[in-house]
């Protein structure tokens, strides 16, 4: 397709886009609007690791630091964690756990030691406590658990210390004892306890340093959790957020109503135009009629309003008719089409009026003998018409008794008459040769408006005995298979297909061009034919500008040869 094509369809179907569009926008406007609020306050953590004294392990450090705030961010979110939370912000009994656990996001930013904590809740100020009390129970919880492997061990050697405190005591207040002492036996004990306070000074030096290493390997293996930001009170809620929600469905609601206009294009068959008949079969476009404003079903365009550019479409098919037969005259025509209201009936009275203008003797016959219409259209009597002709006995020279005449010059009508039982069998009769054959001594050109053919064979059995046949197609009504199963019907029986007539036609762009000038050219002629109320003096008017294209001239050419 090209790009005009497309501009076409989007212009066809930009009611859809649109209507879509606004719909999506509408509907994601109100669910939004009357959705709950939502507010998030958010925390900045910094995870330090325990600090190494290996200078080769730095970049593991790192790497181990980005694991332990990923295992962090895990644990923030755990139950116990939360239900604590809760209590420290004194809002137990206000906030669900359950409800809290889903509102809570821990995310740890990529490259860093840094963790965001957001807590999402209607009330601003809950959503707040909730965010700054969730790391402090945290790094309480962090704290007592690190601390928990070197407590025992701490705790043994305090004891061993008390104990060794004891020691030195009593030893030395046995030593202040036998301080005046004189004999030998005094003096030996005084040593031995002198000997024994240095033993447990010395113990106790040990482990106390023991101790002292222990709290410093504490101080060093322990991960510290800083909280870089506290959460503020949010001002403005992050859920919903209804102009963006409602742009985002106007945008998809486009693209369903765009998709959709290109789904439809796709599936739909219909002939529209004359590339839709040059596609799918070879049989040319002898004309095109625009679908007019309030035009009646029944009327006679050509007749009424002679110088519209529908009667003149008309007139381009009675020139397409002239060049299909320059050799061999057309003087029999069928008229059909493939199915009932697509207007064949309007085609063949119209076509039969164009034709007699020029001066040639022409007979509307109505052929349709299940549902003719010509007489109701012509407002005349139908009497005797087809029916009784090809009932008859034998056929006099003189047929204008069938005949009546119509407010057209050197137009005349012969009705169906009596709707008979076997439509078809009459049709195919040898008295319908017969009657065609004794109407063209007298009459020019002769047209049949035949039934639908998809519905009866009575088109396919005219066409086979008369110059021609017409198929008339309804612009956005009439199927292809529909259109080529008539055809290929046609061809069967060897049939003069004399082209297709696109009825109803609704111009779009460029594409009606012909109309286009034709209309202009008329209200141009009419303006400046018109006079001034003060004199008798044609009004001066400007001329409109000429676009030399081979279309115009085309498009000229037919309008002089139909006149």
């Amino acid at each position: 397709m090209e790009l005009r094509q497309y501009w076409e369809l989007l212009k066809k179907w930009l009611w859809l886009i649109l209507l879509t569009t606004v719909i999506a926008a509408l509907a994601a406007y109100f669910f939004s609007s009357r959705q709950t609020p939502i507010y998030r306050a958010s925390t900045r953590l910094l995870v330090s690791q325990s600090v190494t004294n290996s200078a080769s392990l730095q970049y593991a450090d790192i790497l181990a630091a980005e694991r332990l705030s990923s295992t962090y961010a895990q644990m923030i979110t755990a139950r116990p964690i939360l239900r604590a939370a809760i209590d420290k912000a004194g809002l137990t009994g206000v906030v669900d756990l359950e409800k809290l656990a889903k509102l809570v996001s821990v995310q740890p930013v990529r490259d860093t030691q840094l963790i965001d904590l957001h807590v999402e809740y209607p009330d601003p100020i809950i959503a707040t406590k909730l965010a700054n009390a969730l790391p402090e129970v945290f790094v309480e919880f962090n704290s007592q658990q690190q601390t928990a492997r070197y407590q025992e061990l701490k705790i043994s050697l305090q004891q061993q210390l008390q104990e060794l405190s004891q020691e030195i005591q009593d030893t030395d207040a046995k030593l202040q004892a036998l301080a005046n002492a004189t004999d030998a036996e005094s003096k030996a004990r005084e040593a031995v306890l002198e000997d024994r306070l240095a033993q447990y000074r010395s113990t106790f030096g040990n482990v106390l340093a023991q101790l002292e290493n222990i709290r410093l390997a504490e101080a060093n293996a322990q991960d510290t959790i800083t909280v870089v930001e506290q959460a503020e009170v949010p001002q403005w809620p992050v859920r919903p957020r209804v102009m963006m929600n409602t742009l985002l469905a106007a945008i998809v609601g486009g693209m369903i109503g765009l998709g959709a206009a290109f789904l439809i294009e796709y599936l739909d068959d219909t002939i529209k135009t004359p590339d839709d008949i040059a596609r799918i079969t070879s049989a040319s476009t002898l004309g095109i009629i625009a679908r007019g404003k309030g035009d009646s079903p029944d009327a006679i365009i050509a007749l009424d309003e002679p110088r519209s550019p529908v009667a003149e479409a008309y007139r381009t098919i009675r020139t397409s008719i002239q060049f299909a037969g320059v050799d061999n005259p057309m003087r029999t025509i069928v008229i059909t089409s493939a199915g009932p209201g697509e207007g064949k009936s309007t085609t063949a009275a119209n076509l039969a009026v164009v034709m007699a203008q020029t001066g040639s003797k022409v007979v509307l016959i109505d052929a349709d003998l299940r549902k003719p219409t010509q007489h109701k259209r012509w407002k005349l009597p139908n009497t005797v018409g087809l029916t009784g002709a090809l009932l008859m006995d034998e056929l006099s020279d003189n047929l204008d008794y069938l005949l009546t005449p119509t407010q057209t010059e050197n137009l005349w009508l012969l009705t169906s008459g009596q709707l008979p039982h076997n439509p078809s069998e009459l049709l195919g009769s040898h008295k319908l040769k017969q009657l065609t054959k004794q109407l063209l001594k007298d009459y020019d050109i002769l047209i049949f408006d035949s039934p639908p053919a998809l519905a009866v064979t009575d088109p396919v059995i005219l066409g086979r005995e008369m110059d021609g046949v017409i198929v008339v197609v309804d612009s956005g009504a009439t199927r292809e298979p529909a259109i080529i199963h008539v055809l290929s019907e046609m061809e069967r029986v060897q049939a003069h297909v004399l082209g297709i007539v696109i009825n109803r036609f609704q111009r779009r762009g460029d594409s009606g061009y012909y109309y286009y000038y034709y209309s202009r050219y008329y209200e141009t002629d009419d303006n400046e034919t018109s006079h001034d109320d003060k004199g008798d003096h044609p009004r001066r008017q400007s001329k409109p500008r000429r676009k030399s294209s081979q279309k115009n001239w085309l498009s000229r050419q037919f309008s002089r040869l139909s006149h």
